[in-house]
């Protein structure tokens, strides 16, 4: 499937949305978990150029793109954007061999453009106490969710025995080399590479001359500029439990991630375990429903998401309060099927 839309009306891009349902697995669900639509769709006319869309399925997900510019124009950019994507896939993915991330994983020299990136996350990590930890990928390999087969529960030997590969203290760069301090240590690009994908496909963006876009990976949102007549661009938020309720975020610049563990999971005895794992513990996260965090990049805020599920609400507004912007869904404590609790922080962008 190359391209799914090319300029694509509002009304069309509800549409297709809808039909995508039919289309994509439990691992790339959120396509339609936290999709974009700018705000006063229905009007199929604007006071300047129409938006152009484009959706391919890249990064273990469904990517749009969405520029504000004539035809012609919006599709050597879009088109731009969708290969540096495929570019960052090459330079990041953890489910091929010849990524350059997983030749430095296996010890082989960091590549120039990696670099900056792997020092971008262990600094993240590091800014957030380990709550986001790039090293999570030995205790993610232990519970099946990298390959999504053979799902398990670890024993609590088998935890031990990983935990201490899993430490951002433990591993560094020096010069073009991943030093790893412990055996069998390797990064997991899982909580920052679609982020850090959607940074890159808006600078293409932009050096093509593009003002007004918006691009996303799954859960992960950047927009600049703002839609001809309208103050925001809508994202929309839908509920843990699928039961139809979304939240509008409205979103003015920057970025936005969501994370959560109610679509990567597994059951066992009745009990899910989802792919959310706390690098402290070695366990799932529990009680939270989902995370959305905004920041100036994607890479930030997909990272911060992930680090404020495992940090929970008091946790995060200390670390990252000054900076970032927190949306929680919270589990009830005494009542786990009950209505969801909603906490946000004083940074999140206004919502309905």
């Amino acid at each position: 499937m190359e391209s799914l839309t090319s300029v694509v009306p509002h009304y069309l891009a509800v549409a297709l949305r809808v039909g995508l349902n039919a289309l994509v697995t439990r691992g790339a669900l959120w396509c339609v978990l936290l999709w974009w639509l700018p705000a006063g769709c229905l009007s199929s006319k604007s006071t300047a150029a129409e938006p152009v869309t484009r959706l391919q399925p890249l990064l273990g997900t469904f990517v749009s793109v969405t520029v504000y510019a004539e035809p012609d124009e919006a599709q050597t950019a879009i088109n731009a954007a969708f290969a540096e994507i495929r570019a960052i896939d090459r330079l990041l993915s953890i489910h091929r061999d010849d990524s350059d991330l997983a030749k430095a994983n296996q010890g082989m020299p960091v590549s120039a453009e990696l670099k900056p990136v792997l020092e971008k996350a262990l600094a993240i990590a590091r800014e957030t106490e380990g709550a986001f930890d790039p090293t999570i990928r030995p205790l993610a390999e232990l519970w099946g969710f990298i390959k999504k087969v053979g799902y398990r529960l670890p024993t609590e030997t088998e935890l031990q025995s990983v935990l201490p590969k899993v430490d951002y203290r433990q591993i560094k760069l020096q010069g073009n080399k991943l030093i790893q301090n412990a055996p069998g240590m390797s990064i997991d690009s899982g909580g920052f590479g679609k982020g850090y994908a959607v940074d890159r496909a808006i600078a293409v963006l932009q050096r093509h001359g593009i003002r007004v876009a918006m691009v996303k990976a799954g859960g992960d949102t950047r927009v600049i500029g703002l839609p001809p007549g309208l103050d925001h661009w809508a994202v929309w938020i839908e509920d843990p439990r699928k039961q139809g309720r979304r939240a509008l975020i409205k979103l003015r610049h920057g970025a936005l991630s969501t994370s959560g563990n109610y679509e990567n999971f597994f059951e066992i005895d009745g009990r899910q375990y989802g792919h959310l794992l706390d690098p402290r513990t070695g366990y799932p996260v529990q009680g939270i429903g989902s995370c959305t965090a905004t920041a100036a990049t994607c890479m930030e805020s997909d990272a911060y998401a992930t680090a404020a599920c495992v940090l929970g609400v008091t946790q995060s507004q200390k670390l990252l309060g000054a900076k970032v912007g927190f949306r929680f869904l919270l589990f009830p404590e005494t009542d786990p099927q009950g209505p969801l609790k909603v906490v946000e922080t004083d940074r999140f962008p206004e919502s309905d």
